[in-house]
């Protein structure tokens, strides 16, 4: 039985080959709406998702996907992602898009991972 939610569950059905990472992507893209109601995500990237998970598709098909391909991961609202919305969860840097990529955000991309969006927190990410 497929698990979606886990690494380990994408992992064996990615293995399997029952799924596709773009099937994964599109499973969380639609789990995170459901959820919308919880503010988590401020911003899915359904676009560059599933271009990404498309590409890693092709890569695996290929044998030279990432060490995290099939991994679905989303950015906190503080670091940066090139030709994304990035704001801290502020409103001071409201409609502010990143003219580049934070070193984690890269390397996540360069192992394969899809960024599905940026989730919520306090501003600046300074706490309480």
């Amino acid at each position: 039985m497929f698990t979606p939610f886990t690494l380990r569950g994408a992992r064996e059905a990615l293995s399997a080959g029952t799924v596709s990472v773009t099937d994964l992507t599109r499973t969380a893209l639609e789990r995170a709406r459901a959820k919308a109601d919880l503010n988590i995500f401020l911003e899915l990237f359904d676009e560059s998702a599933l271009a990404k998970a498309a590409e890693v598709d092709a890569k695996r098909a290929a044998g030279i996907a990432g060490e995290l391909a099939g991994a679905i991961v989303s950015l906190k609202d503080n670091i940066c992602y090139k030709g994304h919305r990035v704001s801290a969860s502020s409103r001071i840097l409201e409609g502010y898009v990143s003219p580049y990529s934070a070193t984690v955000t890269e390397r996540l991309l360069a192992a394969d991972a899809v960024i599905i969006g940026r989730t919520n927190c306090d501003e600046f990410a300074m706490g309480s």
